[in-house]
């Protein structure tokens, strides 16, 4: 110990007479914390510019601007609102720099654009006058000018002046809209209650007759079925089977006998005695007569309300309103054809004297405007109106997604965690399934379409293309029968084996078990596609050529938007799985639980949050697409919601409009985009608006249900 104590201070002291060198700052890691946080405030600056700047140009879009009358060095006249103002290099002067204003200038009836640009040379006066007013109307864009007077055209023809002057016509007009509103509200209603269902009654009469003809002309329509004979011993087998599964002591055969008297039954149902009626020219001749009662009823009705929407209109007509435009002198029309004859009150959305409201009043024409355009419908190729159907369109479609996405993502995850055996097939698997969460969402575009919309579509209308004849059907039924029959055994046995023991067995018998379970769900799907059973929902209608389901529509949407969503969900779904405890599962198994008892009662519950996380995600993907949906649903202009009050109540096979289309449709569809521009703005803002309430909602639920569990609610 003393021989060692001299060389170990000798060491020391040569350590201590040595300079220590400085540790670097990346080996505490200092860089790389100031670049993720760096990369975190960059991220947060840039996401609270985008949401910034969608917020200040869709809030803004509404906001009443003052009306300028500018007078030009031409002696031309020019009403409008100034827009924007900025600085250019005219080319005939490369060297000088102008400003020019943008103004609204409306008036299109008079063949100038709504938008122009006003150089600032060229403005000799600008003024604001009190007396000039920007009239929002139903069609052909915003007028402005100055209001000269009301009047009401009487029957005889005659004039008869309401009112004369900005004052009286301005306080005049504000008595008269409301009632040419409700006129209008009326005719509306009248139209789609009684003028629009009585056409689509007489649209199914029309079919009905035509179906009948055909029957009567086809004389293989009707399906005669099974004898008597053959029948009866069916029905008899069918119920023996029924009776000897109830009473089977052993499981394995109880089920073959349960199987059995499936297929008996089913045959002795579909294949009764006289299963189809024939057509007969007495019957043909019954639905004629009905439909010609029905035509009487229809024509009467219809009557009533035609002449009411003729009264209404003939109201609305009598009572006009002349606004004069300072540059051309002529006054608002009616319409383009009829450039002298007066605007009517009912063509008018509303009147604002922008120049003298104040700033309560100019709340109040913001407001009107963003309630007018949250709940009607559009109008001027979407520049003007409302979104409602629009809204409701981009809601329902991703409420339809989500109910598609969420169980199929789930059953798949739980599938392939806690089933299926890991190896080299799961793994191939989930790489598939990753690979698939990058497909550009075109493809799933073209996919919906051609397998949704025409070939699933069409089946649903029509039924198969080329039905099996019945014995080889009923031939292939019976093979699916002794299959599902075996795989049931051989799994049974598999599973007998393993408990005895057998591993080889056991492992050679759920192979053949899975092969006949893949076998049974192709069997099934050829006989479905081949039955001669099912002639399609509305046959009907696609003997007429009359697309149903065979066409685009927001269920075929929502199933697209699903597959498209789907990896999303499996993904986070098969994480939160695996983020279940072990322990969990064996103290559930060490209470005697099955293993889908414990799936359903622990690993579930504890997996809730990270499924709700996967569903909110396919969320937020599906709202916001739009590539997919301008093949298999999505329209510029469809008024008719997938649901509404007209039986039966919920039409999946309609068309619709969505938010993220309407922003393509105004940004580059648009006939004019300066108008559609604040659109642009405020449509977006929507979106991220839906989105956001559609996620917080499923993040409020995720978070009671972390709470429940114990868990971080975050």
């Amino acid at each position: 110990m003393s021989d060692i104590t001299p060389i170990i201070q000798s060491k020391l002291s040569t350590e201590s007479g040595r300079r220590r060198r400085p540790t670097s700052l990346a080996a505490h890691g200092e860089p790389a914390v100031w670049l993720m946080g760096a990369s975190l405030t960059l991220s947060l600056m840039m996401i609270a510019g985008l949401l910034s700047l969608i917020a200040y140009d869709g809030f803004r879009a509404f906001w009443p601007r003052e009306i300028q009358r500018i007078e030009l060095a031409s002696g031309e006249v020019v009403l409008g609102e100034p827009i924007r103002t900025e600085t250019f290099t005219p080319t005939e002067a490369p060297t000088e720099e102008r400003e020019r204003t943008l103004y609204r200038v409306g008036n299109r009836d008079t063949s100038q654009a709504s938008f122009r640009w006003v150089e600032q040379p060229q403005v000799a006066t600008a003024s604001t006058p009190d007396d000039v007013v920007l009239v929002e109307r139903i069609a052909w864009g915003p007028w402005l000018g100055e209001l000269e007077r009301m009047e009401r055209v009487t029957a005889d023809g005659s004039v008869e002046v309401l009112s004369e002057g900005h004052e009286q016509t301005l306080s005049e007009l504000s008595e008269q809209l409301p009632l040419a509103k409700q006129r209008l509200a009326e005719i509306e209603s009248l139209q789609r209650s009684v003028i629009d269902r009585a056409n689509k009654q007489r649209e199914a009469w029309r079919l009905r007759v035509a179906v009948a003809n055909r029957q009567l002309a086809d004389t293989d329509t009707a399906v005669r079925g099974l004898s008597k004979g053959v029948w009866t011993p069916v029905l008899a087998a069918g119920l023996g089977s029924l009776a000897a599964g109830w009473a089977g002591r052993k499981k394995r055969w109880a089920v073959v006998a349960w199987c059995a008297a499936g297929l008996l039954l089913v045959g002795a149902w579909v294949e009764q005695p006289t299963a189809g009626i024939a057509m007969t020219a007495e019957r043909v001749e019954q639905i004629k007569s009905d439909s010609s009662q029905a035509e009487r009823e229809l024509v009467e009705r219809t009557s009533e309300a035609e002449a009411r929407i003729a009264a209404l209109v003939a109201a609305n007509d009598e009572v006009r309103v002349l606004i004069r435009e300072p540059r051309t002198g002529r006054v608002a029309p009616t319409s383009v054809s009829k450039v002298d004859d007066p605007l009517r009150v009912a063509q008018v959305v509303r009147v604002v004297p922008a120049n003298e409201l104040s700033l309560a009043q100019k709340w109040g024409v913001y407001l009107s405007r963003w309630r007018e355009y949250l709940t009607d419908d559009p109008r001027e190729a979407n520049t003007e109106g409302g979104v409602w159907p629009v809204i409701f369109g981009t809601v329902v479609l991703t409420i339809l997604l989500s109910l598609a996405v969420v169980p199929l993502g789930v059953i798949a995850a739980i599938y392939l965690r806690e089933y299926a055996k890991q190896g080299v097939i799961t793994s191939v698997l989930r790489i598939a399934i990753n690979n698939l969460a990058g497909v550009p969402s075109i493809v799933y575009g073209v996919f919906g379409l051609g397998f949704f919309c025409y070939t699933l579509g069409a089946y649903v209308d029509s039924g198969p293309v080329e039905p099996l004849p019945r014995m080889p059907w009923w031939l292939m039924a019976a093979g699916l029968g002794v299959v599902v029959s075996t795989s049931v055994l051989m799994a049974a046995s598999g599973r007998r084996a393993s408990t005895l023991g057998s591993t080889a067995s056991s492992r050679w018998l759920q192979r053949g078990a899975g092969i006949g379970w893949l076998s049974s769900v192709v069997l099934i799907v050829v006989l479905g596609s081949t039955t001669p059973y099912f002639h399609g929902f509305f046959a009907d209608r696609a003997a007429e050529n009359i697309p149903t389901f065979r066409s685009k529509g927001i269920l075929w949407a929502s199933l697209t938007l699903a597959l498209l969503t789907l990896p999303v969900v499996i993904v986070a779904t098969e994480e939160a799985i695996a983020a279940v405890p072990g322990s969990s599962r064996q103290g559930s198994y060490g209470c005697g639980a099955s293993r889908w008892q414990t799936i359903r009662r622990i690993v579930l519950p504890g997996a809730m949050p990270g499924i709700m996380t996967g569903a909110i995600l396919a969320m937020a993907r599906g709202a916001g697409e739009v590539a997919p949906l301008m093949l298999v649903g999505a329209v510029k202009l469809s008024p008719d919601l997938p649901f509404d009050q007209t039986a039966p109540y919920i039409h999946l096979d309609r068309s619709f409009m969505h938010l993220g289309f309407h922003i393509f449709d105004l940004g580059y569809q648009s006939p004019d985009p300066e108008a559609s521009r604040p659109l642009v703005w405020v449509t977006t803002l929507l979106l991220v608006a839906i989105v956001f309430a559609l996620n917080s909602s499923a993040m409020l639920l995720r978070a009671r249900l972390r709470k429940r569990m114990g868990g971080p609610v975050v």
